[in-house]
Formats: C-alpha cells, sequence, structure tokens
C-alpha cells in the first residue's frame, strides 16, 4: 500500500474514533482532517463530484434509517459529526478504500452487508447510537440498506471517474 494511501486511512481512521470519542465536540477536529484529506487528494475534481453527487444519498439513507427506527442518535435526525463521517468515508473510496472499486457491484454489496453494520454496532457500544432491532436483525436489515447505498455511490463513483477522463 503507497504512503498516501496510508496517510488516507489513518486519516479516515482519526475521524471515525474522534467522531465515537468526542461526538459532537469532534466536528471541528474532524472538518479540519477533512479539509486535510481534500488537500492531499490525488483527483481533486473527481472527489468533489463525488461527494456532491452521492452525500446527499448517504444522508437519506441515514434519514429513512432514523425514521424507520432503525437507529437513533442523541440528536434527531442525526449528528453533524455523521455527516462528517460519510464524508471523510467518500474521501477514502478512491485512495485507501480504492479496492472496491475493482469489485464486482455485487462483491461491494456483499462485503458493506457483512462489515459495514460493525461500525454501527460499535457507535452503539459507544453510546452514541441507538440500534432499533436485535444485533441481528439490525446487521441484516441496516446492512442490506447500507450496502445497497454504498454499491450505488460504487456505481456512481465509476461513472464519474468516465465523466472526469474525458
Amino acid at each position: 500500500m503507497k504512503l498516501h494511501s496510508v496517510i488516507n486511512f489513518v486519516l479516515f481512521q482519526a475521524v471515525w474514533f474522534l467522531s465515537l470519542l468526542l461526538e459532537s465536540s469532534s466536528v471541528v477536529f474532524s472538518s479540519a482532517i477533512i479539509v486535510l484529506m481534500f488537500y492531499l487528494s490525488k483527483q481533486k475534481k473527481h472527489d468533489a463530484l463525488l461527494v456532491l453527487v452521492t452525500l446527499p444519498l448517504a444522508l437519506l439513507s441515514e434519514f429513512i434509517a432514523v425514521k424507520s427506527g432503525l437507529l437513533e442518535f442523541k440528536v434527531f435526525p442525526f449528528p453533524a459529526w455523521l455527516a462528517l463521517l460519510w464524508l471523510a468515508l467518500l474521501l477514502s473510496i478512491n485512495t485507501s478504500m480504492r479496492f472496491l472499486t475493482s469489485l464486482k457491484l455485487w462483491q461491494v454489496f456483499i462485503v458493506c452487508l457483512v462489515f459495514a453494520p460493525a461500525s454501527y454496532w460499535a457507535g452503539a457500544r459507544f453510546e452514541v447510537l441507538n440500534l432499533g432491532l436485535p444485533l441481528l436483525a439490525f446487521w441484516l436489515v441496516y446492512g442490506a440498506l447500507w450496502a445497497a447505498v454504498f454499491t450505488l455511490i460504487i456505481l456512481a463513483n465509476l461513472k464519474l471517474k468516465l465523466l472526469v477522463t474525458r
């Protein structure tokens, strides 16, 4: 893994841990890290378009999860740190998580279904959110929602790459 990818990964993890440990107090630190992630991006135009196109979709999925009772946060519908966490994740897709773009879409879906709910389970363990279902049911239902949305994000990323490279 190249140093650039390692730095991107570490910065994303920093936003993740800051969000869990500091919640609303993490916003300033996370924002600064996200600015650094964008500054270090080797594909600024592509990443900017990806964020503009897909962040609303990601936040809509979180809103749907909250409204349907799958998730509950201390603030309604969800805290600012969650939006920043999504932003950091989106800025990782073309760098430290680039391997996801080489998978078939059904493989992306499976990877997300299996692994993505763990983040939310960790959030529940840190008491920054509540799960609206027992763990296994949450894992399957929310995992499917998250996997579907993230697979769409990966598809959009691939289409945007074609647009940017023209």
